[in-house]
């Protein structure tokens, strides 16, 4: 049987565990949990914004300059029809409008080639399309000024040709570039979503890992918790309920049947001559008396409510809620039928061959004028007028 320092160790662990039941083991799992999840959202969000943002200004780039290539070309066009359908002198206002919007567009188109990384062809396609432009603009101002010249007419018409073609080659080459860039784009996006999964997976492997290792240390807890709590509240020799778990469903039930004015019986058992019976046969064997003893006293428990526990060495202790003192009477009797029959021998003790026991018999219906303790004293009491009444016997208190 333990020692009370002993219990009263096991029972403090116990108590702690279960007022903590968080642990460095939980902690670690919660956290790195915790930052993983953290982790994978955020970079996966990162990840996603930047595959958006590159996509839209992938996809923006390459509507607006292939959008100003073709306005390029048809103002150029529209420049090759003024010039084919003029015999005379230009009419100022509308040509000039023509010549500004065109500009306009090369200067559209120049600002978007100092902002984007272009490829070095697109970039010298774009600079002689400028170059062009530039000595289209005095062509056009002397042919103003010599309208009937034909070599010069046919020669702006040529130079226009050539203008409608490189903006064509340059709008084909930025296409291809952008083609390209968006290849790229897709294997970086590709890149980045597989670092996504690797990250996940990790996530969730750490996850699988540390749960295993959580639900083992759940269970370890739960198996000690239950060890603890046997080894707290079970007698290690008999594995009947010890000392301790009886006060306390001794108090339960003392403030049940006060609530319910039920009586509420006690029987005190010592077995006779014990000390006797070690010097004779030796402790082991008196070890196994004592768990013959409890086996025979627990299986005499009719209901469930009804509790034998080991009360201290030799002594044991039955609660019986609801029973008045006949009832009580009764188990006793049972009881000291039950060892007879047993007949476990006992050659050194002065009333019988045999083992026997002494009990102590009280019946309280609980109220605010008798304690608890005050029952188990008469318990007690009751013990001791059977043993002065030769032992092998039952006794009720009589005050």
């Amino acid at each position: 049987m333990p020692s009370d320092a002993k219990i009263q160790s096991f029972s403090s662990m116990a108590s702690f565990m279960q007022r903590h039941p968080t642990n460095w083991k939980t902690i670690i799992f919660s956290t790195i949990t915790f930052i993983l999840l953290v982790g994978t959202l955020v970079t996966g969000q990162s990840l996603r914004q930047q595959i958006r943002y590159q996509t839209e200004s992938l996809d923006n780039n390459l509507v607006k300059t292939i959008h100003d290539l073709n306005q390029l070309q048809r103002e150029i066009y529209q420049l090759q029809l003024w010039i084919l359908t003029t015999q005379g002198p230009l009419e100022r206002s509308a040509f000039q409008q023509q010549l500004d919007i065109t500009q306009s567009r090369f200067t559209i188109i120049k600002r978007r080639q100092q902002i984007q990384d272009l490829h070095p062809h697109v970039v010298d396609s774009l600079r002689q399309l400028d170059q062009d432009w530039g000595n289209l603009q005095t062509d056009i101002q002397r042919w103003n000024q010599q309208p009937t010249d034909p070599r010069l007419q046919k020669h702006i018409i040529d130079a226009l040709t050539q203008l409608e073609i490189d903006a064509n080659k340059a709008a084909i080459l930025n296409s291809q570039q952008q083609w390209m860039s968006y290849q790229h784009l897709v294997q970086r996006s590709s890149n980045s979503l597989q670092l996504l999964s690797i990250i996940t997976a990790l996530f969730l492997g750490f996850g699988l890992f540390f749960g295993v290792l959580l639900a083992k240390f759940i269970l370890t807890r739960q198996h000690l918790l239950k060890d603890l709590e046997r080894s707290a509240t079970i007698d290690d020799l008999t594995q009947i309920p010890n000392r301790r778990y009886f006060n306390q469903v001794f108090d339960q039930e003392w403030q049940r049947m006060q609530r319910e004015q039920s009586p509420l019986s006690i029987l005190l058992c010592d077995v006779d001559y014990f000390k006797l019976y070690n010097d004779h046969y030796g402790h082991q064997a008196g070890d196994q008396c004592l768990v013959a003893i409890a086996s025979t006293l627990n299986q005499c428990m009719r209901r469930p409510a009804d509790i034998v526990a080991r009360y201290g060495g030799e002594e044991f202790i039955i609660l019986l809620p609801n029973t008045q003192l006949q009832g009580a009477q009764q188990q006793a009797d049972l009881i000291q039928q039950q060892l007879a029959t047993l007949a476990l021998p006992h050659q050194q003790s002065p009333i019988s061959q045999h083992i026997t026991i002494s009990i102590g018999l009280v019946s309280q219906i609980p109220n605010h004028c008798y304690s608890a303790t005050q029952l188990i004293a008469n318990a007690d009491k009751a013990l001791y007028q059977a043993k002065a009444q030769g032992r092998n016997c039952s006794c009720q208190y009589k005050p």
